[in-house]
């Protein structure tokens, strides 16, 4: 089974594009919004990797993800933002994203930055059966 990947950008246009690009690779889902987003992960305990947008309308990224974090302590987020605002990001950070990339995203850092996540999860999950 391929891994996950759940994209939440209220652009529709990035969330088709990063869809298209990585669906080879990984199993995607794509949200709109944060409230989306939340339904996603509640309805599939096996997403792995969460890309999310800062932005957003109603809820933020910051909201979406503590309030993610609050019942999914596995799943591994990278905040995407076009604004890089050193506050909000650093906010993200202490909510439970594990890292960002700036707006325009370079594909390769992207890439990289999903599996470094897949494989950092892989390895906790191995962790724990031994422990």
């Amino acid at each position: 089974m391929k891994p996950s990947v759940l994209i939440v950008d209220d652009e529709k246009v990035i969330c088709d594009g990063l869809s298209r690009l990585l669906s080879d690779s990984y199993e995607t889902y794509t949200a709109s919004n944060a409230r989306e987003a939340i339904d996603i992960v509640h309805a599939n305990e096996n997403i792995d990797v969460m890309l999310c947008d800062l932005m957003m309308p109603e809820m933020d990224g910051n909201e979406m993800i503590e309030a993610i974090r609050s019942d999914n302590k596995d799943i591994s987020m990278i905040v995407m933002t076009a604004h890089a605002d050193p506050v909000r990001v650093c906010d993200a950070m202490k909510k439970g994203a594990n890292h960002f990339l700036l707006k325009p995203l370079n594909i390769s850092q992207l890439e990289t930055s999903i599996r470094n996540a897949v494989n950092r999860k892989t390895l906790n999950r191995q962790t724990a059966i031994y422990n």
